[in-house]
């Protein structure tokens, strides 16, 4: 596969930086995340996989290896379990929040940054092939603004062979293309084969992140270490005057209410802060129909 294009370069220039993300759907930064919040928040996600016994006894929890035998499928009840832990980590909330992200985005945007309060943890476990996220448009489940972009980090070093992520350049100037069932996280996939579009992928460190469009097609790459979980966030963002659906500040899979989720918070800074000023609220599901084809 080709490798990503790397956009520090365009960090200082709004235009640049707009024109880039028009042309290619995506920006991928070297070293814009804090490193001592990214290894603050991967401890303490995995020390609720160690309270569960799904790390190799003995072993470093920072380094992530996975007990043998021991694999869950995010959704079924066993992971379901723990992810509601990680739900309500004041941590991985404000993670979202960092200045040096929300400037890139105020910048992209031509104006401030609305951060999406639907925030996804991935804990994926080794070998299980196949369920890695298939090819796919985010659009299908954030709605709203198609100017919406999610932001990819892995929450340390991440290697191909790992399970990063492969993206699609130019594939979001297309519109939505016909969905259909498959495994892996959101359940639905894209048909790429015969699309004008190659691959690209690269390597990721520690600070890395690669952000893209709602409507930009890419997908995960298979964990293929024989024992390391990954672990990757996904948080989304948008112009804070463009349309945005209730769903977007919600809970993910919403098996906790944010009066659960903020018990025991330290702060109130990124309690309920999308209530502090005007949003575009609305409800298009209905339009979503309309433009989506689902085939089994």
């Amino acid at each position: 596969m080709l490798e990503f294009r790397l956009s520090n370069d365009v960090l200082d220039d709004p235009l640049a930086l707009q024109s880039r993300a028009a042309d290619e759907g995506y920006l991928f930064f070297k070293g814009l995340i804090d490193r001592d919040l990214l290894h603050s928040l991967r401890r303490q996600i995995l020390a609720l996989c160690a309270d569960a016994g799904w790390l190799a006894p003995d072993s470093d929890p920072y380094a992530g290896i996975a007990a043998p035998g021991v694999a869950h499928i995010e959704g079924q009840r066993d992971f379901m379990q723990v992810y509601n832990r990680v739900m309500k980590l004041e941590d991985f909330h404000a993670f979202a929040h960092q200045p040096g992200l929300i400037a890139m985005y105020d910048a992209l945007f031509g104006e401030a940054t609305l951060v999406h309060a639907r925030n996804i943890a991935r804990m994926i476990f080794p070998q299980a092939m196949e369920h890695t996220t298939p090819a796919h448009q985010d659009y299908l489940y954030i709605e709203g603004t198609e100017e919406t972009w999610t932001a990819w980090i892995p929450l340390g070093d991440c290697p191909q062979t790992l399970g990063s992520l492969a993206v699609l350049p130019g594939s979001h100037r297309h519109g939505m293309y016909p969905v259909y069932r498959s495994l892996g996280a959101g359940g639905h996939r894209i048909d790429t084969e015969g699309l004008p579009f190659e691959w690209t992928a690269s390597d990721f460190e520690e600070g890395d992140v690669i952000t893209f469009h709602s409507l930009l097609v890419h997908r995960g790459l298979p964990n293929q270490m024989v024992d390391r979980m990954r672990l990757s966030v996904d948080y989304r963002y948008q112009g804070w005057s463009q349309p945005i659906v209730q769903g977007s500040l919600e809970p993910h899979y919403g098996q906790l209410a944010w009066s659960e989720i903020y018990e025991g918070w330290q702060s109130e800074v990124y309690q309920y802060y999308w209530k502090r000023q005007a949003i575009n609220l609305v409800n298009n599901r209905a339009e979503l129909r309309e433009r989506l084809m689902v085939h089994g």
